[in-house]
């Protein structure tokens, strides 16, 4: 389905007050088309209608007419190093303004500084015996079956 198909079906949904299927197109645009500002604020401006100063925030962050209460609340919902995912703006791509490469040259800084595909040791201890405690009460769980099905047969 064509973007001016969606865009027609978005009108429609917001017509007859039904938001929900029309953020999910919203989406759904969005993600084929992430740096169309145009959509961005279009998203923007259903969240707004529904009262979500956050959603709001997020997608109208790197318009140059964002509400600046609905970019702070976006700002402190996501932490500085999560804002570039949270945004969904592809790696690499050229921001179309001027604000845009404002508000996008701080977080996509942030991402290269936090590596996110390693979990802290912490972590990673907590989860290996969550694993070995699981096994254990696995292990435990088939010897009790396997002498109770013993003690039916025989």
């Amino acid at each position: 389905m064509g973007k001016s198909d969606l865009m027609d079906r978005v009108a429609t949904d917001l017509t007859k007050g039904h938001t929900y299927p029309a953020i999910q197109r919203m989406h759904s645009l969005v993600a084929v088309h992430p740096t169309d500002l145009d959509l961005r604020r279009r998203l923007a401006a259903i969240y707004r209608a529904t009262g979500n100063a956050v959603e709001a925030g997020r997608w109208s962050y790197l318009d140059d007419s964002a509400d600046p209460a609905e970019i702070a609340a976006f700002e402190s919902r996501y932490p500085l190093h999560r804002r570039l995912d949270a945004l969904r703006w592809p790696a690499g791509a050229k921001a179309p303004t001027d604000i845009s490469r404002v508000r996008l040259a701080p977080l996509q800084a942030a991402a290269v500084a936090t590596p996110t595909h390693a979990a802290p040791p912490g972590l990673r201890r907590l989860t290996t015996a969550a694993a070995v405690t699981a096994l254990v009460a696995l292990a435990l769980l088939a010897v009790i079956g396997v002498q109770t099905v013993l003690e039916w047969l025989f």
